[in-house]
């Protein structure tokens, strides 16, 4: 069991060291994006509009504090994550079999995340957050340039 745990470890080691440049560019843009921006989701920054993991970081946090409930009024998806990561964990870590069996739960869940998307947006937009408009987006900007008519070329 010892030597599993190890070699778990190891693989999971290297997979990190694999992805070194992905993990620095996104420690990167969350540092830079804490600092400067309203929001780290690329969607809201660019249109005001919620993306459909809107919540997702935020119901993670409620998780991580014991607060459940809370998050499953933040985003019910929250727990579909954390299963499918704990099972990707397991099986690649823990039991070093193949992962890509797992892809058809990981599209079971996009899916289900757009579709509660589009029910959140019918239901509760623009409401309390994750489901408000950010005026201060890119989209909303240009659109008032288009809106009044002025010419700032």
């Amino acid at each position: 069991m010892k030597n599993r745990l190890i070699v778990g470890i190891k693989m999971l080691l290297q997979d990190l060291w694999n992805i070194r440049i992905a993990i620095l560019v996104f420690a990167i843009y969350f540092v830079i994006g804490r600092k400067f921006l309203y929001s780290l989701c690329p969607m809201v920054i660019m249109t005001g509009f919620p993306c459909p993991g809107c919540g997702l970081t935020r119901a993670m946090f409620m998780v991580l504090r014991g607060d459940f409930a809370g998050a499953w009024k933040m985003h019910p998806f929250i727990y579909g994550v954390i299963i499918l990561v704990g099972w990707f964990g397991v099986r690649r870590y823990i039991q070093r079999k193949e992962t890509k069996s797992l892809g058809k739960w990981v599209i079971f869940l996009c899916v289900g995340l757009i579709l509660y998307y589009v029910y959140r947006m019918v239901r509760y937009f623009p409401g309390d957050a994750p489901m408000s408009y950010y005026y201060g987006s890119v989209g909303y900007r240009v659109w008032e340039i288009i809106r009044s008519g002025r010419n700032y070329l």
